[in-house]
């Protein structure tokens, strides 16, 4: 097969918008990308944060899967050279489905229901429920929880189906499952309408939902059964294997090839985690970590299995064989939030109605000329709680050290810092199971746009840090997949080598051995402790 003459089209559905990019599968160059933003979510519906409730409507995702691909494919020339077409999303988002496989939202009854969305990767609701999911792992015969470092978050999937079914009557009895938007919108492309017949993501039952060989997939019915007896349908209406990304969940139907103007012999992949594809887009390797900075931050690596003598390592979000790339143990460990710790503060400073324009940029370039002080302001990260290496979602944040003249600049600064600090915590915890790394590559749009974030990454960690050469790494991660099941190339690893961009540049630390950097890790960590006395 000539590859110089085969396209692929990744798509990447983030907590915003959809990123879609049509690449040439010999190199990976792009040929057209475009994104689409989600309409009801950009007007703030079925959402509300002040409860840590965030949703989607499934109608977002169709209007952008539709859009977003027919502006990539409709000038295109030759697109019967369009060989495949795979996604990845944010996870877990799951949603009530109905038998068969329509969101509950999407009929008249539930509407305008938030219980009836889906549930996004950050939605903190079932809080609760998680704390009990984790009891029950601890009286189990296996602790289920093992492979999310024995804690379960409020972010994952048995927890959010829990909250939901126990504080919707109607969501609770007329859902015959709840579907991960990873597995979801393969299905729509494909045309499957049965929860039970879907070619589920691995990432996803791995990482997300408690899915382990040793156990002999998901936890058994009766642990299910004591938590809930109506988890039980939803456990029964599981498909009952799972497979990696470079695994085609079948062909456009119908329906969709007319609608996006490709043709039916399209393959469409198995669905990936967005973090996952991101650190594939990126050129993940073993001893090469991906930090894909975002509204969160995900770090991904992957070990051989002898490296960690076949170990879990405690306080990892995410372990399991096969998660990221095939044959290797693969990490997803990270900070809840990132991104959405300076979109905080720069909505406390444009409320009074001020400029939003450019905020971020001039307290960086104010933050970059503040004189280092042990007794600056003092920040921890844990707005949306703590993701790893222990996870705790009620940890607050702190700010310490304020005075009358504290500064926006010196607030941005305390917040820039404390992610990198936690950053440090995460690398220094894997380091003590022995995994350390060759080379750090960044992602996300925070790497290519703040200098100033990455050189104080950098600075903490004593590491050099490259940032990738591509603005949307998940589609790329995608689109590699889509090579892949394609059969243009054997395996992921190649498919990067071929299809992976250069780093775009790099930063080196400046500040190694500084006794005020290493003061305020201290202290940083010191109120972190405080924080979570109760």
């Amino acid at each position: 097969m000539n590859m110089a003459k085969s396209y692929v089209i990744g798509m990447d559905f983030g907590s915003d918008s959809v990123r879609a990019v049509l690449v040439d599968a010999e190199n990976g160059r792009e040929v057209k990308s475009a994104v689409c933003a989600y309409p009801r979510w950009a007007e703030g519906k079925y959402s509300d944060p002040s409860k840590y409730q965030f949703r989607h409507s499934p109608e977002d995702y169709l209007f952008c899967l539709q859009n977003v691909i027919r502006m990539v494919v409709n000038e295109f020339p030759e697109r019967e050279k369009i060989l495949a077409i795979s996604v990845d999303t944010t996870a877990s988002t799951p949603c009530a489905v109905d038998a068969e496989l329509t969101p509950l939202s999407l009929l008249p009854a539930y509407k305008d229901n938030p219980d009836a969305m889906f549930i996004l990767w950050k939605d903190h609701t079932a809080e609760k429920e998680s704390r009990e999911i984790e009891s029950a792992c601890r009286k189990a015969p296996y602790d289920y929880s093992c492979h999310s470092g024995s804690s379960y978050s409020p972010e994952n999937y048995w927890s959010k189906v829990l909250h939901i079914i126990r504080n919707d009557a109607g969501v609770r009895r007329d859902a015959a499952a709840f579907v991960e938007l990873c597995d979801w919108i393969p299905a729509v492309l494909t045309g499957c309408r049965d929860p039970k017949k879907i070619k589920s993501s691995h990432c996803v039952a791995a990482g997300k939902m408690m899915w382990s060989k040793k156990w002999g997939g998901y936890p058994p019915k009766e642990f299910f059964l004591d938590l809930e007896p109506a988890l039980s349908r939803v456990h029964d209406n599981l498909p009952e294997e799972n497979f990696g990304s470079y695994v085609a969940a079948g062909h456009l139907c119908p329906e969709w090839a007319e609608k996006v103007g490709l043709g039916e012999n399209v393959l469409v992949g198995v669905g990936n985690v967005d973090s996952h594809s991101g650190g594939v887009g990126a050129g993940i390797a073993y001893r090469r970590m991906v930090m894909n900075f975002g509204t969160s931050a995900c770090y991904m690596c992957v070990v051989p299995a002898a490296v960690i003598s076949n170990q879990l390592v405690p306080g990892a979000f995410g372990q399991a064989d096969g998660l990221i790339l095939k044959d290797l143990d693969g990490f997803e460990i990270g900070l809840s939030a990132f991104g959405d710790d300076f979109a905080w503060l720069k909505r406390l400073l444009v409320w009074a109605g001020g400029d939003s324009e450019n905020v971020l940029d001039r307290l960086a370039a104010e933050a970059a000329l503040l004189e280092p002080r042990v007794d600056a302001p003092l920040a921890t990260d844990h707005l949306n709680g703590r993701r790893s290496p222990m996870q705790n979602s009620s940890l607050r944040a702190g700010i310490v050290n304020l005075r009358l003249d504290s500064s926006p600049a010196e607030l941005y600064y305390a917040l820039v810092e404390a992610t990198a600090f936690a950053t440090k915590i995460i690398l220094d915890h894997l380091a003590g199971y022995g995994i350390d790394f060759d080379s750090l590559v960044a992602v996300g749009g925070v790497a290519q746009k703040s200098a100033f974030v990455m050189q104080m990454i950098s600075d903490v960690l004593g590491k050099k840090i490259d940032v990738s050469d591509y603005k949307h790494s998940g589609a790329l991660g995608s689109a590699i997949h889509a090579a892949v099941l394609s059969g243009l190339y054997p395996d992921v690893p190649s498919a990067e080598k071929a299809m992976c961009p250069p780093d775009l540049r790099s930063f080196v630390p400046k500040r190694q051995g500084d006794p005020v950097l290493k003061a305020r890790f201290e202290r940083y960590k010191a109120l972190v402790s405080f924080n979570e006395i109760d």
